[in-house]
């Protein structure tokens, strides 16, 4: 083997050598994005139960105002309790399916 054929193994080595690193580092950085990825998923969840919490609380305050409003929106306060029994209805549908 002559002085230049083992410069040319040398070098295709160190450049194994770089790509494997540069494969080694890409791996943790993928595990790390992919921890960040789980962490956002949960606080995303999170968020959204708080949303679902403020959204029932909204409504629970529109009907208040409403039966606060006196008697000339009794039309509106009667479709919006319709419109409660019906979404517990499909609640208690779906629980016995």
């Amino acid at each position: 083997m002559t002085e230049e054929d083992r410069l040319v193994i040398r070098e295709l080595k160190d450049r194994i050598q770089q790509l494997f690193n540069a494969y080694e580092q890409l791996e943790q950085e993928k595990e790390e994005l992919a921890r960040q990825t789980g962490s956002l998923q949960k606080q995303i969840e999170v968020l959204e139960n708080e949303q679902a919490v403020l959204v029932g609380k909204y409504e629970n305050l529109k009907l208040a105002k409403i039966f606060e409003a006196g008697y000339n929106d009794n039309q509106a306060a009667r479709q919006k309790i319709n419109k409660l029994l019906r979404e517990i209805d499909k609640c208690m549908a779906l629980l016995n399916e």
